[in-house]
């Protein structure tokens, strides 16, 4: 007797492989049988005319958010999500010594209970390391510091982290030269861990940021992503295809490298990352110094030039803290509003919020998006947490892998639908070493899709952010169903999967 039977569905494996008919069959959390399936069941999923397919994997998410107060992680799974690679950016729960993680060495006690949605994976953040040895001091470490910043990183690569992810665009991760990301990269390769990396620069220096990463991936031996791949703004676009070059050219060297995308022409950060020099967040005297004026001006001057500025109008700010006033708007909507500039309005926006306000940058072109996701190592992702509140956000958390299917597989041609799948699915299982995931094979853990190729479609935009997906008929984490006829039922049979020296269960 089989726990469940999916009938007749359009098996697509994950391995890139044209799909094809067959019954699968699920016992324990299992997939113990493809193929003509004669058995009684106590559930039968009659998949005829859909597609089924391998759970997705979320190769860049923030979901490690969601561990503590949002577990349900509903907006992973309303897409397909079954597991999610957290603590990206540089930035995680696991070693900030304000959480509950803060001993690495506790994380598979507190979490060995803990029942989520989806699946969660987890980085290391550099930044939380950094910020957790020696705060938020714009200078090199100590030698005593770095070897405490190694000591942090080799535990929790022990303790189950995947590996060590950098935001080289935020505090603290700003200050922090190449030579020690290289040492701190060649504990990551000792340890078997990943090194992933949101780059210093992802616009005019774009492929000078690209090369001080490959550097680093070079000086360590470190399997490494490149984080949400991407070129910002129109004199920038057509980048990608160098670093892409670039990334084909040290793999030739017998290094290892990939990267992510979402399918998405805006970006979303902070207002202080894109707007505050480095030399001014230091210590986390960004609001204090926006509030001095000969500071100010300073940063205004330092701003000048920059395509950023150039492009304030595309601004659209999802999150202002404590002025859920300004949420939804754009910046040049925001100063009239004010009655300032548009530059001293994200500024102002940045105090009024006490350094916690997010927007959306509109500065990338489709052509690009594309032109990453058609090469061979690259994976999609979310890169977005779960909702905590009721403000907008960037429709890329509701929707990136219907988006992808959508766009760049039943409009525009860019990628067939089993390659597609294998970017979600086996790619990514494979890069994070996840044990019994990402393709429909028998032994293998039963997380799987089943949707509608031809319905499947993201209705969240930029303006309805909150919109669900159509044409995902079920949704199965473990063995255990958790969408059902397009609708979510709050079972939480996902897990943390921590590493251990065999890969990530």
């Amino acid at each position: 007797m089989l726990d469940i039977i999916i009938k007749s569905g359009i098996v697509i494996d994950g391995t890139g492989a044209e799909g094809f008919v067959a019954d699968i069959g699920i016992k324990n959390g299992k997939i113990i049988k493809i193929g003509n399936i004669d058995e009684n069941a106590d559930k039968v999923i009659d998949a005829g005319g859909l597609t089924v397919t391998p759970g997705f994997i979320d190769s860049h998410s923030h979901s490690d958010n969601a561990l503590f107060r949002a577990p349900e992680m509903r907006e992973k799974c309303e897409q397909g999500i079954t597991t999610s690679i957290g603590g990206q950016c540089g930035s995680s729960l696991l070693a900030n010594k304000n959480d509950k993680l803060a001993e690495p060495k506790n994380l598979k006690e507190i979490t060995k209970d803990l029942a989520l949605g989806s699946n969660l994976a987890t980085f290391v953040g550099h930044g939380t390391i950094r910020k957790t040895v020696m705060g938020a001091e714009n200078r090199e470490p100590t030698v005593d510091e770095l070897e405490s910043m190694k000591k942090i990183l080799r535990e929790s690569i022990r303790a189950g982290a995947v590996g060590m992810s950098t935001g080289l665009i935020y505090n603290p991760g700003i200050f922090a030269k190449a030579d020690e990301l290289v040492e701190l990269s060649k504990v990551c390769a000792e340890e078997g861990g990943i090194l992933a990396s949101h780059m210093r620069n992802e616009s005019d220096t774009l492929i000078e940021a690209a090369e001080e990463f490959l550097s680093i991936v070079r000086a360590s031996g470190a399997r490494g992503v490149i984080s949400h791949h991407k070129s910002c703004f129109k004199h920038n676009h057509g980048k990608v295809k160098t670093t892409l070059g670039m990334i084909d050219d040290i793999n030739r060297e017998g290094f290892d490298v990939y990267c992510d995308v979402y399918p998405y022409t805006a970006s979303s950060t902070s207002m202080t990352a894109r707007f505050v020099p480095k030399e001014y967040q230091a210590n986390n005297m960004a609001v204090e110094n926006l509030k001095n004026p000969e500071i100010r001006r300073k940063i205004i001057e330092a701003n000048k030039g920059k395509a950023d500025i150039k492009h304030i109008d595309w601004c659209l700010v999802t999150s202002c803290r404590n002025h859920p006033e300004y949420n939804g708007k754009y910046v040049c909507e925001i100063s009239k509003m004010m009655n300032v500039r548009d530059i001293d309005a994200a500024l102002d926006l940045i105090i009024l919020s006490n350094n916690s306000c997010s927007a959306c940058f509109f500065s990338m072109c489709e052509e690009d998006v594309e032109t990453v996701i058609k090469h061979p190592r690259a994976m999609i992702c979310t890169d977005s947490g779960v909702v905590l509140s009721d403000a907008p956000y960037h429709p890329r958390l509701r929707a990136s892998f219907p988006k992808a299917i959508r766009r760049f597989v039943r409009e525009l041609d860019s990628v067939a639908l089993p390659e597609m799948i294998r970017k979600m699915t086996s790619l990514p299982a494979y890069v994070y070493n996840l044990k019994n995931k990402g393709e429909i094979k028998e032994g293998y853990d039963a997380d799987l899709c089943i949707f509608d190729y031809e319905k499947l479609s993201d209705k969240a935009d930029y303006i309805n952010p909150h919109a669900k997906a159509e044409g995902l008929n079920f949704v199965i984490i473990g063995g255990d169903v958790v969408v059902e006829n397009s609708e979510y039922n709050d079972k939480k049979t996902g897990r943390v999967l921590l590493r251990n020296e065999n890969g990530v269960y």
